[in-house]
């Protein structure tokens, strides 16, 4: 997963050594290989129940064959609801595939049987960040902290579930610690620059924007929050620069509209309508491209002392279109009815 503002740990490691010379058991206890001389049937019957079809799941992943991995996974956890080693691997299928209910699940079951893993209580969290259960997903970072408190990315993750749950403060103290526990992370970097912009601390998360690309030139997402960033700095030429890397990377309608508000917000009001337009082109429903030529126009109308009615008179076109697409748009209906018969009024 690339996504900045959330990154879990999807890979799946699998290490077997011999015939499961390892084998997590319970809370604790571990059952060891007998060397090959001990084959006597007392020696099998050691063997805990279930590790068999764990085994299969095992080489049915390595094969590439995920589905019938995750049927041997569960029919190991039913023949034996303690086998941990079965349990993290169904987590982790789970939540490679985006089934975080079913990761859930796992993580929690796993977790009465394993309480002092910390990587448990961080993937348990992960798994309830993804499911929007913010709160539970703090507690369980909290948990994976007091275990291991110079994990990056716990973190990193605890810092964010903060910013969503509006502790900015917060936010910016975990992110910062990620920063520091991983200062080759472009993701912590990036999501200390988040932070820092929810806390109004502009300048610093331009600061940690820049270092994270310093790591990660590429990645759209913080270029994207760089550019934010810069306009609300009031530094419009330079987000113009940011935002025409964005769409040169990207081109979506969201991201050309965004480089169309900075050229906006730069004076360059035909060129921000030439994106505007091309947006609509990609996708004549994208109503807030309309709305954007109508305030440009709105602009250059204002610019030029209301003396060129046809820029108003597009503007009000504009925001008809928007309207007819989507009419639940307060701010759209106040724009109307505020520069509707403005030539009259100014007659008056």
């Amino acid at each position: 997963m690339n996504t900045p503002w959330l990154r879990g740990t999807n890979s799946l490691a699998v290490v077997i050594v011999g015939s499961l010379c390892a084998a997590v058991i319970g809370g604790g206890g571990m059952i060891g290989c007998s060397s090959s001389s001990s084959s006597s049937p007392s020696a099998k019957m050691q063997t805990p129940k279930g590790v068999d079809r764990y085994v299969q799941a095992v080489h049915a992943y390595q094969s590439g064959n995920r589905d019938r991995a995750v049927d041997r996974l569960v029919a190991a956890t039913r023949a034996n609801p303690d086998l941990i080693m079965a349990r993290v691997m169904l987590g982790d299928l789970y939540r490679e595939s985006g089934d975080y209910a079913g990761a859930m699940n796992q993580y929690e079951a796993l977790i009465k049987r394993d309480p002092y893993s910390w990587s448990n209580h961080y993937k348990l969290g992960v798994a309830y960040q993804f499911l929007d259960r913010l709160k539970e997903a703090a507690s369980s970072y909290e948990r994976a902290l007091k275990l291991n408190p110079d994990d990056a990315n716990t973190n990193m993750n605890l810092g964010l579930v903060h910013l969503y749950l509006e502790n900015p403060d917060a936010a910016v103290r975990y992110t910062e610690r990620a920063t520091l526990l991983d200062p080759r992370s472009a993701p912590a970097f990036s999501n200390l620059g988040v932070a820092l912009d929810a806390r109004g601390d502009f300048a610093r998360a331009e600061t940690a924007y820049r270092h994270s690309l310093d790591l990660d030139p590429d990645n759209v997402t913080t270029l994207l929050n760089l550019g934010t960033n810069l306009l609300a700095q009031g530094k419009n030429a330079e987000a113009v620069d940011i935002m025409q890397r964005v769409v040169q990377a990207d081109d979506t309608p969201s991201h050309r509209k965004r480089l169309g508000d900075a050229l906006a917000k730069s004076g360059r009001f035909d060129e921000a309508v030439q994106q505007y337009q091309g947006v609509l082109a990609a996708d004549p429903r994208y109503y807030p491209a309309l709305n954007e030529i109508g305030f440009t126009r709105i602009a250059e109308y204002r610019k030029n002392l209301e003396l060129d009615d046809s820029k108003r008179n597009e503007a009000l076109a504009m925001w008809d279109k928007s309207l007819a697409i989507n009419p639940d748009q307060p701010q759209i209906q106040a724009a109307k009815q505020q520069w509707s018969g403005r030539t009259e009024l100014f007659r008056k």
